[in-house]
């Protein structure tokens, strides 16, 4: 009985972590983060409708919701130096970030929060999800190489 209500733990815990996408979407990618209450990133993407939706949630509680669409564009970016895919946004002053770096073993994403172009705070993923990252969407703006560099890497 008791590894019978371990593994029904386990499976809720690990359900309401793990499933940040609602039925009929794609994940493209995800960052947990610990703490006293877990936190998670996560994009996700609905290919019927063309939207892609990020949230930021605290334990149960979503704190940010974004959505993206053909006129606001989420905005990636594939750094051919390192093979990490950036997936970033503007949203008021604040800009947000998530580099997913190249696909290989113990290779964990960050997440950059940035106030007026500075980054204010940086953290790691202590798992992610590397998802559908390069999915091909109306609602995404992939943004070359070229021109981060031309910039001075500023993204996005």
């Amino acid at each position: 009985m008791k590894f019978f209500l371990f593994i029904l733990a386990t499976a809720v815990s690990f359900h309401s972590y793990a499933n940040e996408c609602k039925p009929g979407e794609t994940l493209i990618a995800s960052c947990n983060l610990s703490g006293k209450v877990i936190r998670i990133a996560a994009f996700c993407a609905n290919e019927k409708n063309d939207t892609i939706r990020y949230t930021f949630s605290k334990g149960n509680t979503s704190e940010l919701n974004v959505n993206f669409d053909t006129k606001n564009k989420l905005k990636r970016w594939i750094d051919l130096g390192t093979y990490t895919t950036y997936l970033g946004f503007n949203h008021g002053r604040y800009s947000y970030v998530l580099r997913i770096p190249e696909e290989k073993p113990g290779a964990v994403a960050l997440l950059d929060v940035k106030e007026n172009g500075n980054i204010i705070s940086t953290k790691r993923c202590d798992s992610n999800s590397f998802g559908e990252k390069n999915i091909k969407m109306n609602s995404i703006e992939d943004i070359a190489d070229s021109s981060v560099r031309n910039s001075g890497f500023k993204f996005p």
